[in-house]
Parts: structure tokens; sequence; C-alpha cells
């Protein structure tokens, strides 16, 4: 019994010792998994709750601050995407936060931020601390996603150094720091790791310069997603690295066309429009996007063309912060507080222009022309007509009109940084892209060097190696008769140009240089070439400075035209699918091509109007209808082209009028007395002719069908107008009269 009695001590201490190894072995386990190893963090955007592993260790806060790690930036971005609300959870929008931080160690956390509604002023963020042997870690992750009505700060600029929207929000956030770290006093050496995605982006590069200032922090690993400009003077700031898509809209705002930049050092992931020998990673990146969304990542080209002209527009209407600030700023936040949530970003500012003017004729002419732009895109995009021509890698139902903001998506960026493991394969320096568009039925042939990359056949066929092929780079866009070709900057191609139609026909090409800084682009000349079929022309891009210039051709007569002054007007109008495409050569051509028919027609007239007196005939009816539906076609077209160059020849638009004008006088007249009824229609048609001009230059929407339509309309009243006063009414005064 004594034996069996000091047993059962024994055997518990056993039982235990083991247990409390076991235990020791599971936290130790614990430990080296949150020391080193990889931890699962999710986040909500745009109707999606994805889940990702990230790798982490306690050591990326050993490392200097000033040295781009690729692990802590992924692992940032995640952070970054956490601190999203969810708004599909009103009382749960901090839930993902939240559990990252305790998955990552961290505790003392910090969300009240989350459960107040947001305001145009307000900012959400969270804090949270992990204490180490030797220092003490602060987490600040700042709310760039689901944030409401604070998006009206995005475009409060102001004319300071710091654009006062995202100022006014990083002294809150520097505040709320302040204050959490006199209540949680940080053990051995104080550090920050502070990130945030797009407005959080820009507020978090505020907050990571002004902390550097403090002299509180011995290192502070600051990682900016998607950010915003910030600053008007830059300086220094090397632990802070801002990781940007070369083609998102949202870091060109404020511009950098008005002095704007930001602190620290800017990455640019790769992109497909302008690092097109990148493919394995961007199909990686693909792949990855499929598994966090479920369908293809978007890239549409002409979309990130046509936001950039938008820009460019603003840039030409304002062209510095003072100028925003003073017209146009406060008319946008006026319509965002009334907002009821049902506007997008383009039709509030398509509102703010209808309210907006400058006493500049020039800048007048552009601000009309934006309008109509707007107007446009919206009619395409936010109505949806002409949504269901584009492929599914160009547009993704799902997500409807954010698809105008693709490169803008949480998950793009997510994508990118996770594609590879080498930052120098996910990150490229150069920024420049050339559009290069031709006009004209041709086959296109695209070399790099004497590499050929690419054919595109006159029906728009992209084909390789034989064999079609539209996804191999480089990217074309090709509809009716016009090719716009993307092509890097930042080396040679050559174009060689092949003319595939019957008859001899006007071959023209251009190009445009953007910049990823810059909204403002570069306009090259216009050449233009009168080929005959099998007519070749070769063009270089990117020689000697220059977006594009000619090498060779069986033709000598070709022209170029560098007068013309670059606007966004010009780029758009030539962009247009819809407008119909004259050089100035071809242009002057057309004038005197009507004038002469004009003249023929009106010759012709007088000459049968003789006929008919001497032999006693009355005027043939079916005749006059034919000749105006002639004249009505020639009106139509060349009113079309006149107005596509207003930014070329300002004064062009009349011309159409008045040789209307005049058709309508040579082909109405029966006589030769002048009568009260026939000044009384010649007033008539010349206030109609100005109230045509005025309403035209009103007209939002579609540029060819509704002001084709018009101009019919217009001009059926012309001939309505001329045949009750001018032929109607002189019936009485000279009936015999042919």
């Amino acid at each position: 019994m004594k034996k069996r009695a000091g047993y059962a001590p024994r055997r518990l201490c056993a039982v235990l010792c083991l247990i409390c190894i076991l235990c020791s072995a599971v936290s130790l386990s614990a430990a080296e998994a949150n020391a080193a190893g990889t931890v699962t963090g999710s986040f909500f955007a745009f109707g999606h709750t994805i889940y990702l592993d990230y790798a982490y260790s306690e050591d990326f806060f050993r490392q200097p601050s000033d040295v781009y790690s690729h692990d802590l930036a992924r692992l940032s971005l995640g952070l970054a995407a956490a601190a999203f609300r969810d708004e599909d959870k009103p009382e749960e929008q901090d839930d993902h936060l939240i559990a990252f931080f305790k998955t990552l160690g961290f505790d003392r956390i910090e969300t009240d931020t989350y459960h107040t509604v947001p305001t145009a002023y307000s900012i959400g963020y969270g804090l949270a601390r992990l204490e180490l042997e030797d220092m003490t870690v602060i987490a600040m992750a700042v709310c760039g996603g689901g944030y409401g009505a604070e998006w009206t700060s995005n475009l409060t600029v102001g004319d300071s150094v710091r654009p006062e929207g995202f100022q006014d929000a990083a002294q809150k956030v520097q505040a709320a720091l302040k204050d959490y770290m006199e209540r949680y006093p940080a053990e051995g050496d104080a550090k920050l790791w502070i990130t945030g995605y797009s407005r959080a982006g820009a507020v978090s590069n505020l907050t990571a310069a002004d902390c550097a200032e403090w002299g509180v922090f011995k290192d502070i690993y600051a990682y900016t997603f998607a950010t915003p400009r910030t600053t008007k003077e830059p300086g220094g700031y090397s632990h802070i690295f801002n990781i940007l898509q070369k083609n998102d809209l949202v870091p060109k705002i404020p511009l950098a066309d008005w002095g704007y930049e930001r602190y620290g050092t800017d990455l640019y992931l790769a992109s497909a429009e302008i690092d097109m020998e990148r493919t394995a990673l961007f199909g990686r990146a693909g792949e990855l996007y499929r598994d966090m969304v479920g369908a293809e990542m978007v890239t549409n080209f002409e979309i990130n063309y046509q936001l950039r002209i938008v820009l460019d527009y603003l840039y030409m209407l304002v062209q510095d912060s003072a100028a925003y600030t003073q017209y146009l700023q406060p008319l946008i936040l006026d319509i965002m507080t009334q907002d009821d949530g049902t506007m997008d970003a383009l039709q509030i500012l398509l509102e703010a222009l209808q309210s907006f003017s400058l006493e500049d004729e020039q800048h007048g002419d552009e601000l009309k022309a934006m309008r109509d732009y707007l107007g446009t895109l919206i009619n395409i995009y936010y109505l949806q007509d002409g949504i269901g021509q584009l492929p599914a890698d160009q547009w993704d139902p799902q997500f409807g009109t954010v698809n105008l903001f693709n490169e803008h998506l949480p998950f793009e960026y997510l994508a990118m940084m996770f594609a590879s493991d080498d930052p120098e394969e996910v990150f490229s320096e150069n920024t420049r892209y050339l559009r290069l568009v031709i006009y004209g039925k041709t086959d296109t042939e695209i070399r790099d060097g004497d590499t050929l990359l690419k054919t595109v056949l006159v029906n728009g066929k992209e084909m390789v190696d034989g064999r079609e092929d539209p996804e191999s780079p480089p990217d074309v866009d090709y509809s009716s008769e016009k090719t716009v070709i993307t092509l890097p900057a930042d080396r040679s191609f050559r174009i060689s140009i092949k003319s595939k139609a019957f008859l001899p026909q006007t071959v023209t090409y251009t190009g445009l240089l953007f910049s990823g800084d810059t909204v403002r682009a570069e306009a090259d000349d216009l050449y233009s070439y009168l080929m005959s079929n099998g007519g070749t022309a070769t063009i270089i891009t990117s020689s000697n400075g220059r977006a594009i210039e000619p090498e060779s051709s069986d033709h000598t007569d070709v022209s170029a035209y560098i007068d013309t002054i670059y606007s966004p007007t010009t780029a758009m109008r030539l962009e247009n699918n819809s407008v119909m495409h004259l050089t100035i050569s071809g242009l002057v051509n057309k004038i005197l091509f009507i004038l002469v028919l004009l003249l023929i027609g009106g010759i012709v007239a007088i000459v049968l109007a003789v006929i008919r007196k001497k032999k006693h005939r009355k005027r043939n009816t079916l005749v006059a209808l034919i000749w105006h539906c002639v004249i009505a076609a020639v009106f139509t077209v060349f009113e079309l082209a006149m107005w596509y160059f207003v930014p070329i020849l300002p004064l062009a638009k009349l011309i159409p009028a008045i040789l209307v004008f005049l058709t309508i006088i040579i082909y109405a007249h029966k006589g030769y007395r002048v009568n009260k009824k026939r000044i009384k229609g010649f007033l008539i048609i010349t206030g109609a002719l100005a109230v045509f001009d005025i309403v035209e230059s009103l007209i939002i929407g579609d540029f060819a069908i509704w002001k084709c339509i018009l101009m019919l309309v217009v001009y059926a009243g012309f001939m309505l107008a001329a045949y009750h006063f001018l032929w109607k009414g002189n019936k009485e005064d000279a009936p015999a009269q042919a």
C-alpha cells in the first residue's frame, strides 16, 4: 500500500510534466510560426470576401526601413485591404482588420472610428501594438475602401502645399496616434508600421512623412498603395514606398501638371500597355485574379485612354490648383453633398461642368467639347449603350461601371504583387507609351528590330506566326478603318503599312506619347499618303525623341502637318470611332469639290430655268426633290467634318451653313424681281442657320448620330422655308416663269 501510495504522486507528477512539455512545445511551435511563417488575412471589397496567405516574420521590423521588402510590402497590402469597411455588414465593418491584427500577434487593438457614420471630413483607422524583446511596433491601418461620404475629401484640393482633404484627414490620424502612444507608452525602441490604400494611401503617405519629423520612432515602415499625390514639396523620406499601377487614375490626382508629387519612392507595377515583354508575369497575375474573383482580370486600354483624355480636359480648363479651387471645386462638392449615392464620378463631373464657365474663348470651346465627350462616355458606359460589344477581358458585368477604374481595384494590385517573388520582375521604371493611330484600309506589320511581332490584316485579324492570336503583345484595337497600336516608348519599333483598298486611298497616321506622371499627352505630326492598292509606307516609333516619323514609302507625296496645336479635343476627335477623319489637305480638297459642285449645280439650275421659260414649261418638282436630297447629304457630311476640326479651324463650321444658304438661294429663285416675301424668307433662313449653330454647340451625346439627325432636320426646315417664301410665294408674281 505504501508503494502504491508513493507511486500515485510520482505518476501524477510525470503526467503533469509531460503535459507541460507538450504545452511548451505547442507554444514554442506557435511562437515560431508567428515569428517566421505565413498568416491568413481577409478583406471585403466590391461584393467579394477574399482570403489570402501572407509571409510574416517579426524580423520584418528589424531590417532597415529604407530598404524595400517585398514580403513586408505584400503583408502591408493585406493589412491595408483588411482595413476596408465591410459595407455588407455594418455591425462588423472592422472584423477583418481586428482579425488580421490578432493573427499577427498584435494587441491593444482600437478601431472606434469604424463605428461612426462616415462624413465628408471623417477618417477611419485602426491601431494596434506588438511588444517584442527590445522594441514596440505600433501598427496603423487607414481605411481606404467602403468609406462612403469620405470620398468627398478626395476632390478637396485647395491651393496649399498639400491637398486640403488629405491633410485634414492626416491631422486627425496623427492626433489619434499621439494619443495612443501616450496611453500605451512603448517599451524599448518605438517603431511605426503604417499602410493605406487609395485615399488612405495619401493619408498614410503624409503621416509617415510627418512622423519622421517627430523624432519618436527609430524606424518607420510605410507602404502605401494606389496613392494619390500629396505634396508640392516632396523632399526625401526614403522610408516611404508608394506602389502604383501605371494607368490607375487615382494616383494621377491631384494632377502632377499642377505641381503635385508624393513623399518617398514611387514603385510602378508592370503594365501590359507598357511592359509587353512580361507576358509570363501577366499570365500568373491573371490566374491569381481568377482565383480571387472568379473572373478574368479586366484590361481595357481604350478606357484607360478615355479617362486620360478626361483628365487632360480638366487640366486644359483649370491649369493650376488655384483655378480648380476657385472655379470647379465648389461646384463638385456642392453636387456631391446633395447626391443620394446614385451618381458616379463622370456624371458628377458633367453636372458640375454644366454650371462651370470661363471667359477665355479657347477654353470655352474646350469646355463644350469636354461636355460632349463626357456625355458620350456616360452614354456608352453608364447607360450601357455599347457595353455588349466588349469582350469578357475588357468588361466584367459583375463590376458594372467599376470597370472604368479597373486598374484601381485592390484585386489587381494583389494579383500583380503576388505574381512574382522577384521585385525586379514585378516593377518597371518606364511609364511612357505610344498610341499609334492609323486610318485606312491596310495590312499592318509590327516589328521590334528584325523580329516580326504581329500582323494586323485589313479585316482586323491579328496574326502571329501564321495563326490568329489577339492575346499576344502588342495590344491592337481595330474598328472600321482605324487601327490603334499601343507600344512602349522606351525603344524603337518599325511599323509597315500596305494599302489594301481597290481604289487609291488616303492613309493617315499620327501618334500620341503618354507618361505615367502627367496627363498631358505629347502630339506628334500628322502624316498622310495617297496610296494605291499594294503601296507601302514604313513608320519608326520613339526615334530621336519623337513619337513617330516616316522611314520610307512607295510615294513621294507624303504630307506632314506640323502646325496642328495639340489639345484634348483634337486627340479625342481623332480617336472617337464615330468621327470622320480628314487631313488638312483633304479638307481643302473637299471644300474645293463642294464649291465646284455648287457652282455647277447653280449653272445647271439657271440654264434649266431659261430653257423652261422659253418653252413655257412648269418646274419639275421631282427634280427639285432629288437635287435637295443630294445637297442635304453633302451638307451633312461636310458639316460633320467641319465640326470635328473646330480646334484646328474654328471658323470652318460657318462654311457649310453659307454654302447651304447659297444653294437655297440659287435653286429657289424664279425670277429677278425682289419682293417683301423674298426678303422675309431670306431673314428667316438666315435666322434658322444661326439658331442651328447655337443648338448644335449645346448637344451632348453621341457625336455623329445626333448631330447628323439634327442637321438633316434643320436642312429639311430650310427647304420648307425656301419653298414657302421663295418658290410658292413667287407664283403669284410670275405664274408663267419656269
